[in-house]
């Protein structure tokens, strides 16, 4: 994600590299899997580890004495996240299946129409729901993913038995007073060679 500086407020930084806007930082956020702020993580009943804040190095395993501490210990040294927030492309329901992470600031999905935790179910076949829509821009955002469910990633050392290769997803919703949308949604796991960082 780049250098984080703390300066006072009247001492700009000297770096080499250029100055980009917040949009652009938003899309290389999400392209990587970072959540920030209320808006992007579960309110109330978010784990550090669903955030990813463990693989960011923002969670101290050795401080003891903080609201959450005895369970998000307990989930370490188990080794079992189930969810994980991780950046999602959305795809129309005629497109082929991405195989890799890319910002299409052309594609335009209705990410502003999609309320919050919009549930994520499997395209063709029955089952549980697989993840909830957080946020998005254009063709990509975040979601709370199962990962052996969606991203066929094994969850304490068990193979993923739910997800399939080729298994596709798919939000729908309706805001009232207009027709009925759907998307196809593709989880990507950003700490897996390959797609780290994805194409900007």
């Amino acid at each position: 994600m780049g250098r984080r500086i703390i300066l006072p407020g009247d001492q700009r930084p000297e770096v080499d590299g250029e100055e980009v806007s917040e949009d652009v930082y938003r899309v290389r956020r999400y392209l990587r899997g970072v959540p920030e702020g209320q808006g992007e993580l579960v309110y109330a009943s978010a784990l550090p580890q669903e955030s990813n804040l463990d693989l960011m190095g923002g969670v101290d395993f050795r401080k003891g004495c903080y609201v959450g501490q005895e369970l998000t210990i307990r989930t370490r040294h188990t080794g079992v996240v189930r969810k994980r927030i991780l950046p999602i492309m959305l795809y129309g329901v005629d497109e082929p299946m991405p195989t890799s992470l890319e910002y299409d600031p052309t594609k335009e999905y209705g990410v502003e129409r999609i309320p919050r935790e919009t549930g994520v179910a499997p395209w063709m076949k029955r089952g549980r729901s697989a993840g909830k829509f957080l946020t998005g821009v254009g063709n990509i955002g975040l979601g709370l993913c199962r990962l052996d469910n969606m991203a066929g990633v094994s969850v304490g050392g068990e193979p993923a038995k739910a997800y399939e290769e080729g298994d596709e997803f798919k939000m729908e919703w309706q805001v009232e007073g207009l027709q009925p949308e759907k998307v196809k949604v593709k989880a990507f796991v950003p700490w897996e060679e390959g797609h780290l960082g994805g194409k900007q």
